[in-house]
């Protein structure tokens, strides 16, 4: 058997090509990333997200700004990350300030919070690199 780390990463518009940024440092320590860069118009991306969530063995949850009009959408990304078992692994993005954290999500045992402003992106990259946890494939 051979391992793989797949990581699911939720995010708001705003924090787009912070994101990207981030996917991209993942993706060269080896890390398999998802998020919806690349979904086309009429994807059907209710069911690509469900399959992505299940695939993945953590999610990567840049915490948005109270402010952000789709917000729910990342809560229930996480919810449902956190309903599957997944390992959630919080990220607050540069400058974000006014943030709130629902309390389901806040009281997750399994979780880790990064701060941008503390760290640099390369050195949040491999946090996460590390702390991803690895799944099992069948190699047949």
């Amino acid at each position: 058997m051979s391992s793989t780390k797949d990581v699911f990463i939720s995010y708001s518009h705003g924090d787009r090509k912070w994101a990207e940024d981030l996917a991209r440092l993942m993706t060269k320590r080896g890390v398999s990333v998802f998020s919806d860069f690349d979904l086309q118009p009429g994807t059907e991306w209710a069911e690509v997200i469900r399959k992505e969530l299940e695939k993945a063995s953590a999610l990567v949850l840049l915490i948005p700004s109270v402010d952000v009009p789709n917000r729910n959408n990342i809560w229930f990304e996480a919810g449902a990350a956190k309903a599957l078992g997944k390992r959630i692994l919080a990220v607050l993005p540069p400058n974000r300030r006014s943030v709130d954290l629902p309390s389901d999500i806040a009281d997750i045992v399994d979780i880790l919070v990064l701060d941008a402003d503390k760290r640099p992106l390369e050195s949040i990259a491999e946090t996460l690199t590390q702390a991803i946890p690895e799944t099992d494939i069948s190699t047949n």
